[in-house]
């Protein structure tokens, strides 16, 4: 198999998953067809490890590899470092709320992209398009957040930045969560996480939803005009109605989060929170529809009311969506819904 692409191996000791397999280089399939040979198997996040609680196997299993990797002319390297898997891990045992890990192996460069366009953190997402990053750790918590993890090999650091909400419409008025380099220490990594980079998450998050949820109110406002809405209300004023209805309850959260609520605050916000939560109802064509007095009180009082108290919780939110000059629209002509940006990449 002389002049074949590169192929490599790296092995480090886990102290969960025993001796784990991350591999790197465009021969990336004979690397893995070793692996499997050797006797490597599948661990909880999909590369390949072999545990070490059988001395005797995990030997076997060394020694098959050493053989097989030469056949393959695949390169073997110990590593020394901390697998990163095990730092992350480490680290989100430090932080509230539930975390799940996994640790993403990228054999070829052109890999790492799929990351890079989907983190939110510019400094992490800008490292990713110009440095080799072989592999980093994904985390991601109950609620959908995620962050991801690279190490700094030169320094001996980890970059820790923010992964852009798949179903969170992009804004160009709100600057992204900066990312944050951490020690290697994981209850101190976990501090500066906790305290710098997820409460700026969470004000990010809120306002984009903010902006959407204004601008959305804009729109029907400009639309119907003062007085009786139309009764079976009309399309788009459901489909608004019900992009406030899902996204006013994590904003309510968010702002429980991020402020110390008076308790006519705390009161408005349940009200929030129990009309989002009231039963449709459905109409002669079984289709789920607002109740009237819903759609006229988020008109009215609450859509406005909660995006004041939001941005009150949050004060170092950039201007409104409604900051920048807009075309006022007729309320004789029915306009387009606020137009919903495409979903950024998969991953």
């Amino acid at each position: 198999m002389s002049g074949q692409a590169s192929c490599e191996i790296t092995l480090f000791t886990s102290s969960r998953d025993g001796v784990v397999a991350l591999v790197d280089g465009d021969n990336w399939r004979w690397a893995h067809t070793t692996l499997v040979a050797a006797g490597f198997e599948k661990s909880d996040d999909g590369n390949r490890a072999v545990p070490l609680t059988d001395l005797a196997r995990a030997r076997e299993v060394l020694l098959a590899l050493g053989v097989v990797a030469q056949i393959t002319q695949t390169r073997i390297t110990p590593s020394g470092d901390t697998y990163i898997g095990d730092f992350a891990r480490d680290l989100v045992e430090h932080l509230p709320g539930q975390w799940n890990v996994r640790v993403e192996s990228y054999s070829m460069r052109v890999w790492q992209g799929d990351l890079a366009a989907c983190m939110w953190s510019e400094s992490m997402a800008a490292t990713l398009e110009h440095r080799r990053v072989r592999w980093a750790a994904v985390l991601e918590r109950e609620d959908g957040a995620e962050l991801a993890i690279i190490r700094d090999p030169q320094h001996d650091l980890y970059h820790v930045g923010a992964l852009r909400p798949s179903n969170l419409q992009p804004d160009g008025l709100v600057p992204p969560p900066a990312s944050v380099t951490v020690q290697p220490t994981p209850a101190t990594a976990a501090s500066s996480v906790r305290d710098h980079l997820l409460p700026a998450y969470t004000r990010a998050v809120l306002h984009c939803q903010v902006n959407s949820l204004e601008e959305d109110l804009d729109w029907t406002r400009q639309t119907y005009g003062p007085g009786t809405l139309p009764e079976p209300p009309p399309t788009n004023l459901i489909d608004a109605f019900a992009r406030f209805t899902t996204t006013a309850p994590q904003v309510t959260a968010a702002v429980r989060a991020l402020a110390t609520l008076s308790e006519r605050e705390a009161a408005f916000l349940q009200r929030v929170d129990a009309v989002t939560a009231a039963p449709a109802q459905a109409d002669a064509a079984t289709a789920a529809v607002p109740h009237v007095d819903q759609v006229a009180w988020w008109l009215t009082e609450g859509g406005e009311s909660l995006i004041g108290l939001a941005r009150h919780s949050a004060p170092n939110s950039e201007p409104s969506a409604t900051g920048k000059s807009r075309a006022l629209v007729s309320a004789r002509v029915l306009p387009p819904a606020p137009a919903r940006n495409a979903p950024g990449p998969h991953r």
